[in-house]
């Protein structure tokens, strides 16, 4: 067979026919990467059949071309085991994709630099991660094999071991090589993205990856973690400092309704793992009401049911810095780890200054997002990790939180005015513990779903927050405390979406999906008796604010607003998507939907009004950057 083989393409061994075996050699692994990379992009979803539509033909022909500069580069540099050196790099890159895949589904992000920096800090995320790789994702190696084989072959035909050292080469003749099919490359990748808006790349990896292809993201990211941290300058220059003064003096005057009603009061946070607003006032298929206590605190509270999760590669403690520093996350990553040493206009660090104890406290490992460093930041004085809680009732991912709210309260000196900001942990994805299996709450067809474990790990962070409100009128504090719950981020990932429109009765669309994801924002304070239901449109930015007027203490440089007395309803997301009461901007796709019946509108008649809310993204990047705030109040 090798014979004829030889016989039909006239082969003879020799060194001009080692050119051809180089070139076949090279169009094979090309061939294999640029489909994984086709994979990447259609199984996120990021982009959409059919799939040779013209953004989707840009964004391939960038691949394309990111994928011939990166073989050119293996070939100069594994010159002697060009075969190998490509295996080699075969493998790193489909782990990479691979990782990217799995991360997007929980994050909805592909992998950055930075969040590969934070891994040690976030600890083991073990059954959330398995929980999310699909067969289907076999792709990544299943070329493998057939590489191998090919590899053989060509092996036999040219009478050379595949890892053999190749023909040396001069240098100068191989950087040429390399030169002349990068410039192709690059070509491709300029047609490319002289065809994309790159005017939001700085603020949504999302809309880099679907226009310029996973590969150009993974370029890009680089870039900028080398621009921002290896040659990263703190100090602002001239035009930065007016950008900023410029914004925080053109914040509009807000109302005073419930000003310092709960001045002097203790202050607890409750930030809900996992709790998204359309499990609120809802029932299961057998009629069973999902969060009694919360909807029955709703009616004693002041309730919003507008709110937008703004969270990023953060995800938890991103919601964290939101509520309490009213800063919106970094692009990518953690700021929690990125900026853990920065000034914060934090609750913690004003209500330390007013002479109010402050605790904060989640049952799970004090590096966990490198939170015993970043709380120093933000201004609480105890951190109360699982180190100090006794485990005496496990759920999941450690103390459930029943156990966690009585013991969080019973370390407090509740003899001096006290803020305590508690971080649930039970109903954290995946959902399906143990316990939960055996959790008698009946979530009717959904039994055994995802949706119906969620159910139930919603229920139980309900019934634990009903014991909390109990025993705070047991120590007498109750009416003494302002209460804020709200949840962190999603639940469902996009993957289970058929399901959550399913519940929720809604066909999926890109603004529909957006509109759902809601989380539930409740403020309680015994002394506001005129109990309502604000639907004005927001996000976990405007907590600080609307606590800041309540408590009467000023919050001069956040970047939300309050959401009582605010004229103006609106949320910006960390992707850069764009809420209104008027319409819905989803940036991936650069549309505008009607926020009422999903229409597509004319995005000419809004596009300042998006620039203008986008803005505040820049303004919180440049506080955390350059570490604004310690600059603009030495």
């Amino acid at each position: 067979m090798i014979y004829r083989l030889k016989k039909l393409f006239k082969i003879n061994v020799s060194f001009g026919n080692n050119r051809l075996k180089n070139v076949l050699i090279f169009l094979m692994f090309l061939g294999a990467i640029f489909v994984k990379t086709f994979y990447f992009q259609f199984t996120t979803k990021l982009n959409r059949i059919p799939y040779f539509k013209f953004e989707n033909t840009m964004m391939l022909i960038a691949n394309l071309g990111m994928c011939i500069i990166l073989l050119s580069i293996v070939m100069l540099i594994s010159n002697k085991k060009k075969s190998l050196g490509l295996l080699i790099f075969n493998l790193i890159f489909s782990f990479i994709l691979f990782s990217d895949t799995v991360y997007y589904r929980y994050y909805y992000s592909a992998l950055s630099v930075t969040s590969i920096y934070q891994i040690g800090f976030v600890g083991s995320l073990g059954d959330s991660i398995w929980s999310l790789v699909k067969i289907k994702d076999l792709v990544y190696i299943l070329d493998f094999p057939v590489i191998v084989f090919i590899l053989f072959l060509l092996n036999r035909i040219f009478k050379e071991s595949i890892f053999h050292r190749n023909n040396r080469e001069s240098f100068l003749k191989r950087v040429f090589k390399t030169l002349v099919i990068s410039m192709v490359g690059v070509l491709l990748i300029f047609i490319s993205l002289k065809n994309a808006d790159t005017s939001t790349f700085s603020y949504d990896n999302n809309h880099i990856i679907k226009h310029g292809g996973i590969a150009y993201y993974h370029y890009y990211d680089i870039k900028e973690f080398t621009k921002n941290t290896i040659f990263r300058n703190r100090k602002m220059n001239h035009k930065e400092i007016e950008e900023l003064t410029s914004h925080f003096n053109n914040k509009k005057i807000q109302g005073t309704n419930y000003k310092g009603i709960s001045q002097g009061k203790n202050l607890i946070i409750l930030q809900v793992e996992a709790l998204q607003e359309f499990v609120i006032n809802a029932k299961t298929p057998s009629g069973e009401e999902i969060t009694p206590n919360l909807n029955r605190l709703i009616n004693e509270s002041i309730y919003f049911d507008n709110i937008y999760y703004q969270t990023g590669g953060g995800n938890t403690s991103d919601a964290e810095l939101l509520s309490n520093a009213s800063v919106y996350p970094a692009k990518e990553g953690s700021a929690y780890f990125l900026y853990p040493t920065n000034t914060y206009d934090s609750i913690g660090n004003i209500l330390k200054e007013k002479g109010y104890g402050t605790y904060a406290s989640h049952a799970n490992n004090p590096t966990f997002w490198n939170r015993a460093i970043m709380y120093n930041a933000l201004g609480f004085d105890e951190f109360f990790s699982n180190q100090k809680f006794e485990i005496n009732e496990y759920i999941g991912w450690g103390l459930g939180d029943k156990s966690f709210y009585k013991q969080t309260l019973d370390k407090i000196n509740k003899k001096e005015p006290f803020y305590s900001f508690m971080i649930s942990l039970s109903s954290h994805y995946p959902f399906n513990f143990k316990y939960f299996e055996e959790y008698k709450f009946d979530v009717g067809k959904y039994e055994g779903t995802f949706l119906g474990y969620y159910l139930k790990a919603a229920n139980y962070a309900d019934d634990a927050i009903g014991d909390l409100m109990d025993y705070l009128k047991e120590q007498g504090i109750y009416d003494n405390t302002l209460i804020v719950i709200y949840g962190d981020h999603q639940a469902v990932p996009k993957d289970k979406a058929e399901e959550l429109m399913e519940f929720t009765g809604h066909d999926y669309s890109e603004a529909q999906w957006t509109e759902l994801q809601k989380v539930p924002l409740l403020i309680h304070d015994s002394s506001i008796t005129e109990h309502q239901t604000i639907s004005k449109i927001g996000g976990q930015i405007d907590i600080l604010p609307t606590i800041a007027n309540l408590m009467d203490f000023d919050v001069p440089h956040a970047l939300g607003k309050d959401l009582i007395n605010t004229s103006e309803g609106y949320a910006v997301l960390r992707n850069s998507n764009v809420i209104t009461n008027e319409f819905i901007y989803i940036s991936a796709e650069n549309k505008v939907y009607n926020k009422e019946n999903g229409e597509e509108m004319d995005i000419d008649l809004y596009e300042e009004k998006i620039k203008e809310l986008q803005n505040h993204l820049y303004i919180s990047d440049l506080i955390l950057k350059r570490d604004a705030l310690k600059n603009i109040t030495e």
